[in-house]
């Protein structure tokens, strides 16, 4: 520390180092003011950085409508806000996705929720978030979190759910659908409720 002293002290002594000296008390103090001024901002005041996509993505879109039909004659439609294809894990990911499968017979389910991953090798899903399904006959399912494998072409979830159409009301704990069927199986505590 004492060096240091004396180095400042050689540099006031003269012209050169006086300028120099006040140069870098210049600098520093603009260096101390910026760093303060944009502390200070609130984070409406402050540009928005940089959003960063996905980086594991090999694909991004905005405002997806994406269609397919399996080898079986299931159509699925979906549509969503955004999605993200990571081909080397052969999968979709969706944000406030809306799907539609389409069955041979003319049966329909719409699902919603707010994400979504599409298997695209096995064609198997999972949706969560505010999840609703309705079929063409007026049922709806509501749960947390739902999967469709498309290989046993059943929908199901270990979450709570509920099961509302004109006829009655169930509550309760995983479900599973078999869409060839239509046979619908509640695990776990149910509770039903006819009008």
């Amino acid at each position: 520390m004492p060096k240091l002293l004396e180095f400042f002290r050689k540099l006031a002594g003269n012209r050169a180092g006086k300028f120099g000296l006040a140069a870098a008390v210049v600098l520093v103090s603009a260096l101390i003011a910026a760093g303060w001024y944009r502390g200070t901002q609130t984070g409406e005041e402050r540009t928005p950085a940089l959003k960063v996509i996905d980086d594991q993505a090999d694909l991004y879109i905005k405002d997806v409508h994406y269609t397919e039909v399996g080898d079986s004659g299931n159509r699925l439609e979906i549509n969503a806000d955004s999605a993200a294809f990571l081909k080397k894990e052969n999968q979709a990911r969706f944000d406030r996705v809306r799907m539609r499968l389409i069955l041979p017979d003319g049966k329909t389910y719409e699902l919603s929720a707010d994400r979504g991953r599409l298997k695209t090798d096995r064609k198997d899903i999972e949706i969560e978030g505010n999840v609703v399904i309705l079929s063409n006959r007026g049922d709806r399912f509501t749960t947390e979190r739902l999967f469709y494998s498309d290989g046993e072409k059943k929908v199901f979830t270990p979450e709570a759910v509920q099961l509302t159409n004109p006829r009655f009301q169930v509550r309760g704990r995983g479900m599973s659908l078999l869409l060839k069927s239509e046979h619908v199986t509640l695990s776990g505590p149910v509770r039903a409720r006819v009008p």
